[in-house]
């Protein structure tokens, strides 16, 4: 399957924000067994962005028509830039960017860029998240191989 070189350079705004929560904060401190309380408060851990980019990158699969298999899905590397802290009651608003796209040999690698702002449209944080995925229709081609293979060894 061959990728549609006009989708590199899209753009995709998630549609809602993600406020962040002092409970929410909470409980992410809880699940990874920080008992500090001061790590519970005001200002948002790094990988806190995380829980809404999860969100965002599975809509981007869909919106941006990546032709990957999204059950096999692996990131191969991240980088976060942080503009300023993420503070309890901060509007997230997540505008992506599909910078390059490639298939090889059944795989796709995708570099998706997202520019996180806050209400004010002020930049929070950039995320540059490349991820490799197989490719779709990749299993349907790998089964009719199988089977062709399969029906020659019978003759």
């Amino acid at each position: 399957m061959a990728i549609r070189q006009d989708i590199v350079g899209t753009h995709y705004r998630y549609p809602d924000y993600f406020e962040v929560g002092r409970e929410k904060m909470r409980e992410f401190a809880a699940a990874i067994k920080d008992e500090c309380e001061e790590n519970s408060g005001v200002v948002a851990p790094i990988t806190f962005l995380a829980v809404a980019g999860r969100r965002v990158q599975h809509k981007i699969f869909t919106e941006m028509d990546l032709p990957i298999n999204v059950a096999r899905v692996l990131h191969r590397d991240q980088k976060l830039k942080f503009h300023r802290p993420i503070k309890v009651g901060d509007r997230l608003y997540f505008d992506s960017y599909l910078d390059s796209v490639l298939e090889s040999h059944g795989m796709v690698t995708a570099e998706v860029r997202a520019e996180v702002t806050d209400e004010n449209g002020d930049p929070v944080a950039t995320s540059i998240v490349t991820m490799i995925g197989e490719a779709e229709g990749h299993e349907r081609d790998a089964a009719a191989m199988a089977a062709n293979i399969a029906s020659h060894r019978k003759s």
